[in-house]
């Protein structure tokens, strides 16, 4: 009775009083003991030591990365190493080629060039190269002068509705991009706070307007810069609505980018609530659903969504998860993974097919990018059990490996080394983005702005045994929930862009981003930073920080403000070098439930805990004079390994 009484409290928002016994926004869900049998789900793991985690078990590539057998070579499609021409094409081909069977694209030694983008659109194709001292591709794509071009179409092409109309524009300064056929405008875009680097803008020949007749045209790209300056391409095209385009053009998102379809079909609306820890879903239909289908879950962010959660941000993904259907049945399927959140009937929470480009990967050889676009290096795109294992990057565009959409992917065995562009707007990340149980192990960063990270709905993700040089952790935007960082060296800075916490989420007055969600948790890592080592914006609730040790330059060890709640503060070491600062700061009264254990305070203020917030427990906590002191040493070194070794 009372499991239902709070699932009613917070589909609906409601919050009546004395339910939730303190000042929180919603009822408690996630701080759970053992014993409350009736509140454990499939969701949870109760850990070693009494603490009831999320389930991380079924993260990264099902079955561990597979060995995959050579389908084609590249020189065979007419690439050759150490020859300064471009190969792009070659490895397009021999990626088309491998689709077909499935397989290995093999790259040999020396340094191979792409002039343009490659996308992979089938499944099991993995390109190896043979290794990162003998492999090398340079991703050198530019824009030709006078620096605005038509990416896509080619002169002389034929446009009918479903054609891409693609100019690009080099990026410093960019203030408006236009696309005109002769003299009439298709449409423009216009730089924002967070367009960043961008310097492609993309249209359809259906945007085209319906007064403009079949026939010859000209397409005009214009480029517009801060102080005035305009630069303009031009292109003959013959218009013809008649036309159906089925011309693949490589994805300009990424250098190499695997491409799932996406969401596919109509979107079917839930029949009942989806609660946490739920397998089977109840829908108004299942018509078209079969058993084996991947399927995407979205609880939307309706306004009554975001007054409860004081979520200001203007747009974003938030509470969402893929799965795979294992029955269907009269009007409710089974799932093959519990939820971790709650999908609410009240906020049109649907489900819908999704396509993804599925076991793919890019190992053994090292890329490099010479230009300063907006470029990702390689992307997994809706791409679900792919990898990415022995690959160094140089110098991204955007990001270095990526999951974006992606599902049980794995990013091992890497190195990232800086990025060409750090000013804002999504940029110089390494992390898991709308991504769900997907798993980054033994990764090496220099000089990004915010690495870990997750951003965008992320769930179920783990980054474990890596070390980031200059760059800050971060549970960026979007509610991200039940994500480990574990075994993890963070050495934050501020000199590219990172914020110089050593770990930051997102608060919800944040309109760029909006706050995190439930049950994140730090295990067994070692972070230093030049301010608050770990910097909770608020509505989150009940993280697990375990086991590690802050090394901070100025500021608390823990600040938490906003409703962020239930906290579990347990056996950490904080070396706070000021004078002035306590272990943890509780900013704002409504952070409740925050309990504090077995922690050691070196250095700061001396103080446990300041501000108006109060701690539900402070037992064992010791106040020692400033020292290096050493990182606490677990019994349990991995929680991650932990849970997948027990029976």
């Amino acid at each position: 009775m009372r499991s239902s009484l709070l699932m009613l409290l917070f589909c609906t928002g409601t919050v009546l009083a004395g339910t939730t016994g303190e000042d929180t926004p919603w009822p408690h869900q996630y701080k759970i003991r053992p014993d409350q049998t009736d509140r454990l789900t499939a969701a949870d793991v109760v850990g070693p030591e009494g603490i009831v985690y999320p389930n991380w078990t079924r993260c990264g590539v099902q079955g561990g990365i597979p060995t995959v057998k050579e389908a084609a070579k590249i020189e065979d499609f007419g690439a050759k190493a150490n020859d300064d021409f471009d190969d792009s094409d070659a490895l397009q081909k021999a990626c088309d080629t491998a689709g077909r069977t499935g397989g290995a694209v093999v790259i040999g030694e020396g340094t191979y060039y792409l002039d343009r983008p490659v996308t992979i659109r089938h499944d099991n194709v993995v390109i190896r190269g043979q290794g990162l001292s003998r492999t090398r591709l340079v991703f050198r794509y530019a824009i030709p002068e006078p620096g605005v071009a038509f990416y896509s179409p080619s002169a002389n092409a034929t446009v009918g509705p479903g054609t891409r109309i693609e100019m690009h524009a080099r990026p410093m300064g960019l203030a408006t991009m236009t696309l005109m056929i002769d003299d009439t405008i298709i449409d423009t875009w216009t730089r924002g706070q967070h367009s960043g680097n961008s310097f492609a803008f993309a249209k359809f020949g259906r945007d085209i307007a319906r007064e403009v007749p079949d026939g010859p045209h000209t397409l005009k790209g214009i480029a517009e810069y801060q102080g005035g300056s305009r630069r303009v391409t031009e292109i003959p095209i013959v218009l013809d609505r008649r036309f159906e385009d089925r011309r693949l053009v490589p994805d300009s998102r990424a250098a190499i980018l695997f491409a799932g379809q996406g969401t596919v079909g109509r979107t079917i609306k839930l029949a009942r609530d989806g609660k946490r820890g739920d397998i089977e879903l109840h829908l108004e239909t299942t018509d078209g659903l079969r058993n084996g289908d991947c399927l995407f879950l979205d609880g939307p962010a309706t306004t009554r969504w975001k007054e409860l959660t004081r979520n200001a941000c203007l747009w974003g993904s938030y509470r969402t998860c893929a799965t795979v259907i294992t029955a269907v049945a009269d009007r409710s399927i089974t799932i093959d993974q519990p939820l971790r959140i709650e999908f609410p009937v009240i906020d049109g929470s649907y489900v819908r097919k999704i396509v993804p480009i599925q076991r793919c990967g890019v190992e053994d050889l090292a890329i490099e990018q010479t230009e300063n676009l907006w470029i990702t290096t390689v992307l997994f795109s809706h791409g679900w059990d792919c990898w990415a294992r022995g690959v160094t990057v140089t110098k991204c565009g955007r990001f270095p490996v990526y999951g974006s959409s992606a599902k049980w992917c794995e990013i091992r065995d890497c190195t990232f080394d800086d990025a060409w562009f750090k000013g804002g707007g999504g940029t110089a990340y390494a992390g898991w983005e709308s991504s769900w149980d997907c798993l980054m192990e033994n990764v090496e960063t220099f000089k990004f702005r915010h690495a870990p990270l997750f951003q965008w709905a992320a769930s179920g993700c783990v980054i474990r045994k890596s070390v980031f040089h200059e760059s800050d952790a971060q549970w960026h935007a979007g509610w991200t929930n039940e994500n480990l960082m574990e075994q993890c060296v963070v050495e934050s800075s501020q000199n590219h862009g990172a914020y110089g916490y050593g770990m930051w989420a997102s608060p919800p007055e944040d309109k760029a981003h909006g706050p995190n969600g439930p049950r994140n948790a730090v295990y067994n890592c070692d972070i230093r930073s030049p301010k608050a080592g770990l910097w909770m914006g608020g509505m989150n609730e009940n993280w697990l920080i375990l086991h590690n040790r802050f090394v901070v330059d100025s500021g608390p060890g823990v600040f938490a403000k906003t409703s962020s709640f239930d906290h579990i503060i347990r056996d950490n070491v904080f070396v706070l070098k000021d004078n002035k600062s306590p272990m943890i700061q509780l900013a704002t009264a409504d952070c409740t439930g925050v309990e504090a254990i077995g922690n050691q305070l070196h250095g700061g203020n001396g103080r446990i805990v300041a501000g108006p917030g109060q701690l539900a427990l402070n037992e064992g906590n010791q106040v020692l004079p400033l020292s290096t002191a050493p990182r606490p040493e677990p019994a349990v070194r991995s929680i991650y390994d932990w849970q997948r070794q027990r029976p």
